[in-house]
């Protein structure tokens, strides 16, 4: 349990998102990207979501043990960090994504970034756009070496709710499995 807490601690400064006034591509700082610029989008959120005293209802499950508690972020680009973490505008990376870009009807637009080398650890970041504003996104990552493998699934709906699945194996050690539900609480 004690385990369960750190854990719960390190997450709760890394991450966290809600509903309203999204904002579009054009209002998210381009400046020098390549791909879809998550760090700008996240930070452009946590200004939001600071201003608007955004509380979260967090749901932590690790393996079978699963704890809820509401908490109001200190820090917003701390809470929404592992999401950001995983923009793909990394000089070394400019040439290391295919981009598909699918038109999915009723003003939806999928665009699906997916690595080339399966050594990155973001390996597919898909952003559905609505119109210019940000819809959903997800964001699988994969870390793999001899002695260590861990996945990771993050959905991140903008101003509602994310939802975070990640699964390690440690050589000689058993598995550990951990999701995180998260829904924005606003106060009138």
């Amino acid at each position: 349990m004690q385990y369960l807490g750190k854990f719960f601690v390190f997450l709760c400064l890394t991450i966290s998102i809600s509903a309203c006034n999204v904002p579009t591509i054009q209002e998210t700082n381009r400046t020098q990207t390549t791909f879809f610029d998550l760090k700008g989008f996240f930070k452009e959120e946590a200004k939001y979501l600071k201003a608007q005293g955004v509380q979260i209802q967090k749901t932590i499950q690790h393996n079978q043990t699963k704890e809820t508690q509401t908490i109001l972020p200190k820090d917003w680009e701390k809470e929404l960090l592992l999401f950001s973490d995983s923009d793909l505008n990394k000089p070394s990376w400019k040439d290391k994504y295919l981009l598909d870009s699918t038109d999915r009807g009723n003003g939806l637009t999928l665009l699906h970034y997916k690595a080339i080398d399966e050594k990155l650890s973001v390996q597919v970041l898909d952003v559905e756009l609505k119109g210019t504003a940000v819809h959903s996104i997800l964001i699988v990552k994969k870390i793999a070496n001899q002695i260590y493998e861990s996945q990771e699934h993050l959905t991140y709906i903008p101003r509602k709710s994310y939802h975070i699945k990640k699964s390690q194996e440690v050589t000689s050690f058993d598995k550990d499995d951990y999701t995180i539900e998260a829904k924005y609480i606003y106060h009138e």
